[in-house]
């Protein structure tokens, strides 16, 4: 019953998109031009606060040897934000009694290797601090093996070693984790991955330009990523986005991304108490939440701002998802420019700080 009101309560509130020219767009403007000039920004940018749209604009092509320019309505891959979506599909199972964080992950899938899974809990998974054994980069992110799309065959081919630490003690950046994060969603939901997200999160959000990239389907609207060097633009070297599962094969829009945060924001999909769980770092991992990275922020000497962080890059697009719950905030960048540049928020650099800057001068 009280999913079923907030899903009418969110339906009833959706955001409408105005024409920007509000706070700060002049500047951001500006910010978004210059990075493009250099190399350092291709793509889209929303800004939306307490239901209204401060800015909402693009630089440069969805597709370069095309002359075909972003749009609203442009595809991008949002690569690692999709470790979000796995974490609050993770939560939802939670909230109906189904799964424990603290349990171990070997609880789930009885058919891992014990001596590995029975020391790892479901909270190791999504805060990254499982100890896992990483995957082989370049040799899964290309392949267009078959197999590598499967959560089982991937885990007792590559996850299944020996442990490089205890877990629950540091933070190292695994898509490993949201693999076999993704394998105890199947198992749990007895349905295949993209399935559960379509059904839990996609449908009921109305975000209908966004699912997951499949070597099986195009997907219309998709922009083609790229790499700036000595230069000039080329074209991102090939990898399998797909294998890449329920830890960043996700692609989406702005207008669909701020549907996801809007609902993120009001505990739409999860309850308030596991939305805190969510978006509370670990003591014991400094900025780490569970699949967001979570820290304050000092603009100026009078302003201060709690940022939830979610960024995602691969091969040439570049994502970054900022939540400033208590000022009811989101800003969006997605990208098809392979860039650092979003990437420094925490250190007061790059364009995602400036446009933050920009948002409160």
């Amino acid at each position: 019953m009280r999913n079923l009101f907030l899903y009418l309560l969110f339906a009833f509130t959706m955001i409408a998109l105005v024409a920007p020219g509000a706070l700060g767009s002049p500047k951001i403007d500006k910010l978004l031009k210059e990075a493009e000039r250099k190399g350092e920004y291709g793509g889209s940018l929303l800004v939306v606060k307490d239901g209204k749209v401060l800015y909402e604009g693009s630089v440069g092509f969805a597709n370069r040897e095309w002359s075909i320019r972003h749009t609203p309505d442009t595809r991008f891959r949002i690569c690692s934000i999709t470790k979000q979506f796995t974490s609050v599909l993770v939560m939802r199972l939670v909230d109906s009694g189904k799964i424990g964080l603290d349990e171990p992950v070997s609880k789930y899938l009885p058919w891992l290797r014990e001596e590995t899974f029975s020391r790892i809990t479901i909270r190791h998974l999504l805060s990254g601090s499982s100890t896992l054994p990483f995957l082989p980069d370049p040799g899964f992110y290309t392949s267009t093996d078959e197999r590598f799309t499967n959560y089982r065959y991937v885990i007792e081919k590559y996850l299944s070693g020996d442990l490089r630490g205890e877990p629950g003690r540091e933070f190292a950046y695994n898509n490993g984790d949201f693999i076999v994060a993704g394998a105890v969603i199947e198992e749990l939901y007895s349905k295949p991955f993209d399935t559960v997200l379509k059904e839990e999160i996609l449908k009921p959000l109305e975000m209908r330009d966004t699912g997951m990239i499949s070597s099986s389907r195009l997907v219309e609207r998709l922009a083609s990523g790229y790499v700036f060097e000595a230069g000039a633009y080329r074209k991102e070297g090939f990898r399998s986005i797909e294998n890449y599962g329920a830890a960043g094969a996700m692609y989406s829009t702005l207008r669909d991304m701020a549907k996801w945060n809007k609902a993120l924001q009001n505990s739409v999909l999860i309850s308030r108490e596991s939305t805190d769980v969510m978006f509370t770092s670990s003591p014991e991992l400094g900025f780490v939440g569970l699949g967001s990275w979570i820290y304050d922020l000092k603009i100026d000497d009078q302003k201060s701002v709690k940022l939830i962080e979610r960024q995602g890059a691969i091969g040439g697009f570049s994502a970054l998802n900022l939540l400033a719950p208590n000022e009811n905030l989101s800003i969006t960048f997605l990208g098809n420019v392979q860039t650092r540049t979003l990437f420094n928020t925490y250190t007061k650099n790059g364009l995602s700080y400036e446009v933050l800057k920009a948002i409160y001068s």
